[in-house]
């Protein structure tokens, strides 16, 4: 719930660091989360049934738009060896457990060209890409070296959620929205698909 909450935020423009938060409280049988940040902002993320839901005391009230400045990610040097793109691939099905037992959910995984770092799964493809994000925030770990691979659709969302963590690579099983595509360009990220 942690890092499914944290990574909410972070795409939302909330987080930036872990040095954003002062407090993080998990209710784990009211299923939600409580953030309070270094700016005195209270925030309740509410992960679950509905999932999603954001309710804010403090002066920013419901967040929607990401207002977060964003890098052109264009100029980050990395090669990838198509044979390694297929064997990450196979991996992350393998990693699928849930996947590989209901056929009704989705995993993403984040590596670096030496492999897989983490993986997590869940019946929200976006879900598991801010379950990353909330990782790599919680844990101070750099993203503009890493990879992100999935099993799901990219859309815009998808995008801008791996753009706002600074991956300048994504690796899909699936296809891309022509919206996704325009985002990928504007963010000078690598799509492989």
């Amino acid at each position: 719930l942690d890092e499914l909450a944290v990574g909410f935020l972070r795409s939302e423009g909330l987080l930036r660091s872990f040095a954003d938060i002062e407090s993080l409280t998990v209710h784990e049988v009211e299923r939600f989360v409580e953030v309070l940040t270094v700016d005195h902002q209270k925030v309740k993320a509410v992960v679950g049934q509905g999932g999603g839901a954001l309710f804010s005391s403090g002066a920013r009230g419901m967040v929607g738009e990401d207002k977060t400045e964003k890098n052109n990610l264009r100029d980050l040097p990395m090669t990838l060896a198509p044979e390694k793109v297929l064997l990450w691939m196979e991996e992350l099905v393998d990693r699928s457990v849930l996947h590989n037992t209901s056929h009704g959910t989705h995993c993403s995984a984040l590596g670096d060209i030496s492999g897989m770092i983490i993986s997590r799964e869940d019946i929200g493809r976006h879900n598991t890409i801010d379950m990353i994000g909330g990782y790599t925030l919680l844990h101070g770990i750099d993203c503009s070296d890493k990879i992100l691979m999935t099993t799901g659709r990219i859309s815009s969302e998808m995008v801008n959620k791996v753009w706002n963590l600074g991956i300048p690579v994504i690796i899909t099983r699936s296809a891309p929205t022509a919206e996704a595509i325009r985002v990928l360009e504007e963010a000078g990220m690598t799509l492989v698909g």
